[in-house]
């Protein structure tokens, strides 16, 4: 009876741990934290674009350089987004500025969704990408693809030491 005891005890005891360990069977505890963006429409940060002539917010065009950014991942499912830029018109002043979006994330085998609604005079957004851990740099690393709006893609990527 005493040996049934203890080993009814030691199974509850496997079975709880088998239910949190967050490593194998739950990755996205792992997720929750904060995330530095490292790829910003498929360009390392700081990441430079040339703003042509002829654009209609910059006609005469303007440089514009993402400095950096991070994503937030709550461990209430919510999450916040901020990348950083500065864009200077030509022939004018640089401005600073940021890019914000929050709203709700989940995930599901390794895949990473963010859900925002409109906000900061942006559409509402809609994207997946893949959580992985990077052993060699001991880092997970979220990427992502979201619509650049003229009928592509760009490719975006956050790394979260640990």
């Amino acid at each position: 009876m005493r040996h049934t005891r203890k080993l009814l005890s030691l199974t509850a005891v496997m079975l709880l741990a088998a239910c949190t360990d967050n490593s194998l069977t739950n990755p996205f505890q792992n997720a929750v934290g904060t995330y530095q963006l490292t790829v910003y429409a498929g360009r390392q940060v700081p990441a430079t674009y040339n703003i042509q002539p002829g654009d209609p917010t910059y006609p005469n065009g303007a440089t514009f350089v993402v400095t950096d950014g991070q994503l937030v991942l709550n461990n209430n499912g919510t999450f916040i987004e901020t990348n950083n830029y500065i864009t200077t018109p030509a022939g004018q002043s640089s401005v600073p500025s940021s890019f914000v979006s929050s709203g709700t994330w989940t995930g599901s085998g390794t895949t990473i969704s963010l859900s925002a609604p409109p906000q900061n005079s942006n559409p509402a957004r809609n994207v997946s990408g893949t959580l992985t851990f990077d052993s060699a740099n001991n880092v997970y690393v979220l990427d992502y693809q979201e619509s650049n709006g003229v009928g592509g893609f760009d490719s975006f990527e956050y790394q979260s030491g640990r």
